[in-house]
């Protein structure tokens, strides 16, 4: 817990604890991420679903560098909300779950990905129909769907 509790004492976790603009500039930004990752993954995994099939992947490949953009807003600033509290955090199991499904949610777009990638290379972009991508896509969407409701429990639940 050493490390954990040095987390907590930073200057970091310090300002998003007391100062005015720490904790809402902070929730802001993580919001802001979250909208661009989640938002992106989710039409990519929607579209490997058999919607906006309008969409061609190779676009939906260039979207998926600011959804990893958004990831790392996402990453820097719950870092910054978990250094607040770290050491409450890091026993309580609704935010364990939330990073579980935050972690398996962004392995699975990187996996989705890529899927696409070799399906483009290979010149044959609808090989990305098959039954593998679709259930990585699909589960794609549970994970990132817990993840947000999970990360919403955060605050309500007890640890």
């Amino acid at each position: 817990m050493g490390v954990i509790t040095w987390i907590e004492n930073t200057g970091l976790a310090e300002m998003v604890r007391i100062s005015a603009y720490g904790y809402p500039v902070m929730i802001t930004l993580h919001s802001l991420g979250l909208a661009i990752m989640v938002g992106l993954s989710v039409l990519l995994s929607l579209r490997v679903l058999g919607l906006f099939r309008t969409i061609p992947y190779s676009t939906l490949q260039r979207l998926l560098k600011i959804a990893w953009i958004g990831f790392i807003i996402n990453f820097a600033s719950g870092g910054s909300l978990f250094s607040a509290n770290a050491t409450g955090f890091i026993a309580d199991w609704v935010f364990l779950a939330k990073m579980s499904m935050v972690i398996v949610g962004a392995i699975l777009v990187g996996t989705m990905q890529g899927m696409i990638r070799t399906a483009l290379a290979s010149g044959n972009p609808e090989a990305t129909a098959g039954a593998g991508i679709r259930i990585v896509a699909g589960l794609a969407i549970v994970a990132w769907g817990l993840g947000m409701v999970f990360g919403r429990l955060v605050p309500y639940l007890p640890p």
